[in-house]
Order: C-alpha cells, then structure tokens, then sequence
C-alpha cells in the first residue's frame, strides 16, 4: 500500500514536469520576485543602520579636536534632540504598522518605553541593544513576508493623520528621552570617576 502511495506521488510529479514549460521564457513571475528581493534588501540595509545607531552608547563621533567636553556638551544639548525625534518617530512608525488600535497615544507610549530601553542596555552592552534595538523592525518584516494584506495604506493614512492631535505627548516624550540619556550620560561619568576605566596595555615598539 505505502508502495503504492509512492508510486503514484512520482507518477504525478512527472506529469506536472514539462520542459517546455521551462524553457518558454516566460519570467513574469520572476519580475515580481526581484522586485520583492530588491525591496527586501533595501529595508534590511536601512534597518541595518538604524538599529545600530541607536544602539551605540556614544551617538556622535568622540572628538579629536581641544576642548572634547565642552563639545560633547554642545552636540548633547542641540543635536541630540533632533537624533531623539528621529528615534521616537521611527519606532512610533514601526508600531502604527504593527497595531490595529484606534488609539494612538499607547503606541507613544510603547515607543517610549522601546526606546530607552534601548538607551538603557546601549549603556550597559551595546550587544543586547542592538539586539533589542533590531527585534520590532524585522518582525514587522517577517509578518509582512507572511500576511502582506496585514498592511494597508487606508489605516496606515488614518493613523499618521492623528499625529498632529498628539503633538503635545509627542513633545513630552521626546523631552523625557533627552532627560533619561543626560541622566545615564552623568551616571557614566560617576561611575568612570570613582571607577577609573583600565588603560589597555599598548604593544613594545622596540620588538
């Protein structure tokens, strides 16, 4: 019986077979599956880069030039808060797409929370941020791959509109974003001024 089972399931892969069918050039399907990979690959590349910036602990480059502080200070103060806009409005977006709610105000808060999470390990181990950091975006992706109808450009129209009403929680959250990273940036400080960081060995240039 199970022979025969086999027997026939060989049988029908050989009558679907046909060479010419193969051979016809008809690569219409195949336009439509580059497009895919194209857009997939684009989506990681930028997801990439964003993930990893907002996991790094030290979001601008350390300064080579005199007065270091002074200009860590100035970049923090004037820069970051647009680096913070450009974090919470990420992850807010990322959230608007994975939501069906009504109401957008717990996807702030959601974002929120997120994002100084991230902030938080970033200062304790940049590997379990960037960890952190890259599990929303490549999930929206998996359940895009999954169910593409998840998405539709109706809702996703609805809850940008809602933006707007929104503006003053939105500014509440970004405040407290550039508060909770001066806070760890201070603590940083502390904890390198009562625990010195060890000077790595350098190498015996006379070898």
């Amino acid at each position: 019986m199970v022979f025969g089972l086999e027997i026939d399931g060989v049988s029908e892969w050989t009558e679907n077979f046909s060479l010419e069918e193969i051979l016809s050039g008809n690569l219409s399907g195949f336009i439509s599956l580059f497009y895919l990979i194209i857009m997939i690959a684009i989506y990681a590349i930028v997801i990439y880069h964003f993930y990893r910036y907002i996991a790094k602990r030290d979001c601008f480059r350390p300064s080579k030039r005199k007065h270091t502080k002074t200009i860590g200070f100035l970049r923090y103060t004037f820069l970051f808060p647009f680096v913070a806009i450009l974090f919470f409005m990420g992850f807010s977006l990322m959230f608007i797409f994975l939501t069906k709610t009504e109401d957008v105000s717990p996807i702030f808060t959601t974002a929120f929370a997120i994002i100084i999470a991230i902030r938080i390990t970033a200062y304790y181990t940049e590997d379990l941020s960037k960890d952190v950091a890259k599990m929303l975006p490549f999930a929206i992706l998996g359940i895009y791959l999954i169910e593409p109808t998840f998405f539709t450009l109706d809702y996703i129209k609805e809850r940008i509109t809602q933006l707007p009403e929104n503006i003053n929680i939105i500014i509440q959250f970004i405040l407290l974003i550039i508060l909770v990273e001066w806070i760890l940036r201070i603590t940083l400080k502390i904890r390198y001024a009562i625990f010195p960081k060890k000077e790595k060995p350098q190498p015996d240039q006379s070898e």
